[in-house]
């Protein structure tokens, strides 16, 4: 009885070897050089095979050939192959995770590692596929993928990372979701890089890089998406239509609408004040810049680095060409401004521009004149002065907060000009004499003082009105 059990059992591991080919002989070990994330083993060549179709049942990936090809020197032509050949390849290759790294962050930042709760970001937090960033107001972080790519979030923004995937050859992929805010991507080139993919409401963004570079900005307002190809291209697709967007021009999506057409994006306004490398003794310096045509508002960004990837300050839409902030922290920072087209597409940013603040003080008050009387001259009250022959009057101005950057003086409400310094003699018979100061903040005070041309000071003041 024991002999019969012993013949069945030998028969079916014949015929299981006969019906079933046996799989290749696993060795984990890697020889040196091969690398350790990969399981090799020996595979023994059966009529019909091929090294891609070895490589695919293996990988599943049969475009992963050459690398077994590598792990056998001996085989001169990966076509031909013989029956009964026995070849090293990869059994099984475990691929790491892929990453995104809180390259930088200022003010409040909240990171989400799937399935956590939200907790404050830090500089060098990973986060992996299904993780979140938020941004809070006057806040702002750098995300940098493990492919090169960067992305740059905005105050009051959220972004998902929805995939960050890998394929067994290498090659990367990547599925951002904006879901409120805004974002910059930048892409480097890399032949590695598979595919991009920017979710915002319901349109899809691939941008591409031209040239070796690709700069896009993306927004979700309350009800649309909005995609800003600064260099580059990329392809939008919503409601079942795709638009092309080549560099410069951008477009917008409404909820539930295929994309419009390509809009021309703005130029970038020229900046005049904080001039580079200028330094304001005081936290609310005035900043302007030229006009750009077609603009419907602007939006100043100030920044403590000159990737702008660490906010500090940044302003409301702004209909003027001019902005004073309320207060800036006594640091090296750079700024930059950037027009917004009545579509609400944002044009090209301006050339950031490097100032300093040494102060932490604002600026809220406005120069003080005053008038001080020279000679034979006697000032009867702020706003009256007798002046006799030989006698003037001078201009006392004083800021001491932002300085005092200009002052001009007039008569009689004539023509402006600038102020030497010096001691002003009134023309004959007198006249209005008016002072306009204006310190470093852009604050302007103009004070006016009634000049009575006399012969003689000491005389009693002359009545007036009665």
């Amino acid at each position: 009885m024991r002999r019969h059990r012993g013949l069945l059992v030998f028969a079916a591991l014949a015929l299981l070897l006969f019906v079933a080919p046996p799989a290749a002989a696993q060795d984990a070990a890697p020889a040196a050089g091969e690398p350790e994330s990969d399981t090799y083993g020996w595979h023994v060549v059966r009529d019909g095979e091929t090294l891609r179709g070895i490589t695919e049942r293996y990988l599943g990936d049969d475009d992963l050939w050459r690398e077994n090809w590598k792990l056998n020197p001996e085989v001169d032509d990966p076509d031909l192959i013989l029956p009964g050949q026995r070849l090293r390849i990869i059994v099984r290759r475990q691929l790491p995770p892929r990453t995104a790294e809180v390259a930088d962050l200022g003010g409040r930042v909240d990171a989400k590692p799937d399935p956590q709760p939200w907790i404050r970001a830090r500089r060098g937090d990973l986060l992996v596929e299904r993780d979140g960033v938020r941004t809070f107001r006057r806040s702002s972080a750098e995300l940098r993928f493990d492919d090169g790519a960067r992305l740059q979030l905005t105050e009051e923004s959220l972004v998902f990372l929805r995939r960050l995937g890998r394929s067994l050859a290498g090659d990367f992929e990547e599925t951002v979701e904006i879901v409120e805010g805004q974002a910059d991507l930048e892409l480097r080139a890399n032949p590695r890089r598979r595919d991009v993919e920017v979710v915002v409401g319901d349109a899809t963004a691939r941008p591409r890089t031209t040239g070796g570079r690709g700069e896009s900005r993306v927004r979700r307002t309350t009800s649309a998406g909005q995609l800003m190809v600064y260099r580059g291209a990329s392809e939008v697709e919503a409601a079942g239509e795709s638009v092309s967007v080549p560099q410069g021009m951008g477009t917008t999506v409404p909820d539930g609408e295929p994309p419009s057409p390509p809009e021309r994006l703005l130029a970038a306004p020229r900046p005049q004040a904080p001039a580079a490398g200028s330094a304001f003794p005081f936290a609310n310096p005035r900043f302007s810049w030229r006009a750009v045509d077609g603009a419907e508002t602007y939006r100043v960004e100030v920044c403590s680095d000159a990737a702008c990837a660490v906010l500090v300050a940044r302003s409301e839409p702004l209909t003027e060409t001019t902005w004073t902030p309320p207060e800036l922290p006594a640091s090296d920072l750079h700024w930059r401004v950037t027009a917004t087209a009545p579509s609400g597409l944002d044009g090209y940013p301006s050339n950031r521009v490097g100032f300093a603040v040494t102060g932490d003080r604002p600026d809220l008050e406005p120069p003080v004149v005053a008038f001080v009387a020279q000679g034979p001259a006697r000032a009867d009250s702020a706003e009256r002065m007798r002046v006799a022959p030989g006698g003037g009057v001078l201009p006392a101005v004083h800021d001491d907060v932002a300085g005092v950057a200009t002052v001009e003086m007039r008569w009689d409400e004539g023509a402006w000009r600038p102020w030497n310094g010096g001691v002003v003699t009134p023309p004959a018979g007198g006249g209005l004499f008016e002072v306009r100061a204006e310190d470093g903040a852009g604050r302007v005070t103009v004070e006016r003082l009634e000049v009575v041309w006399v012969t003689d000071v000491l005389a009693p003041p002359e009545v007036v009105g009665r």
